[in-house]
């Protein structure tokens, strides 16, 4: 005896709430721990699926999933309006996970599981579609009309989701759930490629359900309804092609490396911290996006390297990865720009090997905390007279370049040469007006913005034009006071003074170090409101 519609939606409200609450559960649980890894992720998630499929299965079908509901309709297998029905229960009982896992750990993006993409769009929607299409096959071939037919349908189903998550998981966190990726964007107010994970599993999902129809040919009941859900699925899956590969061109073409509210850690040696009392870079983007209220910090120091030899303080290497770890950790980036080489270049012939081991052991710590990231290429300073500086630069750079691909990282090639005028007297570093074209340059890559050597001219000395605007100086003075303030809230002098050995000093002025949080928040809508006048 089937269940009533109304109860039918109640199974799948507390269905889909309990795999959003323990799939994106994990995710937050392992970033903030490390202890479940991506392996553990990706079972964790078939677990919950096979779960969930063996206690409702029978009741509602257990379908969890607006895709699989849509796509049992488009084949005839469900009816339209109890299609319907579920995927408002599904929506439901996303966001009331969402809202507990917001509850327990704050309302974040990265916290609450949201679905990013560590690939271009274009690429994300094809894996999202290619993942969705073969999940709604499995699903297709072990159930009864929308219903689980036997007792392997839940380790199949559940097989294949973590199989998927092994896979798709690093790319776009395989999310092949409107549902899954819904609850969290709303809750975070991460709303970045949401079309994206509503759209792709849809069309994924009914190419899988029209794909195994065809194969199966039409030995079911073709009943009046499930001829005419057939049609209208066709019309659905045609708009959704078009307007989805239209969508994906449109974001190609304007795609972005950063997005609206990111959080951009600048991490890097003396070359990076040098940018802190007038930061150029911030400026450019600021005022090339006064709407995304970006926020910046920078984790520059002096002699850092990729080991983060600089920032060990008493003992091992270990200890300035640990610092480095911390430093980023008080940061909380959503993308971090990794913008080292310019000391490693003099000895990187001997030293390759360990360069790229702790490059790489970085870009996994950034990618456990769900960072995207972004490898920046060093610049290369005319004063620099080591023997091996200018081949190392270009033996790094190549390094870059292969630890981009095999990681699937985002590379800004910045192929900056200064002149003497935008150099400091020793030739080492840019100067203001050095860091202030360069910082142009990186602003228009990191926005994707196209622009031709004529473009550059023009725009370079439109850039100089502005240091004369007052509104441009109020802007600069208040991301210099941001600088500042984040500086104070992790500087060196803070471990020795306030938390090691000498801590008997004035370790009583520890308990101030979280109170520069609201402080550098205050600071960074100072510099909206000054962007936003520019």
């Amino acid at each position: 005896m089937q269940l009533s519609l109304t109860r039918r939606c109640v199974c799948e409200v507390i269905g889909t709430y309990c795999l959003v609450l323990i799939g994106c559960g994990a995710m937050v649980v392992d970033n903030q721990t490390g202890m479940l890894t991506h392996v553990g992720v990706a079972t964790v998630w078939g677990l919950i699926v096979m779960t969930m499929i063996y206690s409702i299965g029978d009741l509602s079908g257990a379908h969890m999933n607006p895709a699989v509901s849509i796509a049992f309709a488009s084949v005839g297998r469900f009816p339209i309006v109890d299609a319907a029905a579920y995927v408002v229960a599904q929506c439901v009982g996303a966001l009331l996970a969402a809202g507990s896992l917001g509850i327990v750990f704050g309302v974040d993006d990265v916290k609450l599981g949201a679905t990013m993409a560590s690939l271009p769009t274009g690429s994300a929607w094809a894996v999202e579609f290619m993942m969705t299409t073969i999940l709604m096959w499995v699903v297709l071939g072990v159930s009864t009309g929308a219903k689980e037919k036997s007792i392997t349908a839940g380790l199949a189903v559940g097989a294949t989701i973590a199989m998927e998550a092994f896979v798709a998981g690093p790319l776009t966190k395989a999310s092949m759930n409107p549902a899954r990726s819904l609850g969290p964007a709303v809750m975070s107010s991460h709303y970045n490629l949401l079309w994206l994970y509503l759209t792709a599993p849809i069309v994924g999902a009914i190419a899988g359900g029209c794909l195994y129809r065809f194969v199966r040919g039409n030995d079911e009941l073709d009943t009046e309804e499930g001829s005419m859900a057939k049609k209208i699925s066709a019309l659905v899956l045609f708009a959704f092609l078009i307007g989805a590969c239209g969508s994906t061109s449109m974001a190609e073409e304007g795609s972005s490396l950063l997005r609206p509210n990111d959080r951009v850690a600048v991490i890097g040696g003396t070359f990076v911290e040098r940018m802190q009392p007038r930061d150029e870079l911030e400026a450019a983007l600021q005022t090339q996006r006064p709407d995304w209220k970006l926020s910046f910090r920078n984790l520059g120091w002096s002699g850092d390297t990729v080991s983060a030899i600089a920032r060990k303080r008493f003992d091992n290497i270990e200890a300035g990865r640990a610092r480095r770890l911390a430093d980023i950790d008080a940061a909380d980036p959503t993308v971090a720009l990794i913008w080292y080489g310019q000391s490693e270049a003099g000895k990187f012939a001997e030293d390759s090997e360990r360069i790229q081991a702790d490059l790489m052991r970085l870009v996994d710590d950034l990618k456990q905390r769900q960072t995207r990231v972004i490898l920046l290429t060093p610049v290369a300073m005319p004063g620099d007279r080591r023997p091996n500086y200018e081949s190392g630069l270009e033996a790094f750079e190549q390094m870059l370049r292969n630890v981009a691909r095999a990681q699937s990282l985002a590379l800004v090639e910045l192929n900056w040469k200064p002149s003497d005028h935008q150099l400091t007297d020793d030739r080492m570093l840019p100067n203001n007006v050095g860091y202030r074209e360069l910082a142009h340059l990186l602003a228009t890559a990191l926005l994707n913005e196209s622009v031709t050597d004529d473009d550059a001219t023009s725009n370079l000395a439109v850039t100089r034009e502005l240091t004369e605007i007052p509104e441009r100086e109020l802007l600069l003075e208040a991301i210099a006071r941001k600088n500042e303030f984040f500086f104070h809230r992790y500087r060196p002098q803070n471990e020795t003074y306030l938390f090691l050995f000498r801590k008997h000093e004035q370790g009583n002025n520890a308990v101030e170090i979280e109170q520069f949080d609201p402080i550098i928040q205050e600071a960074d809508q100072a510099i909206w409101d000054a962007a936003g006048r520019q």
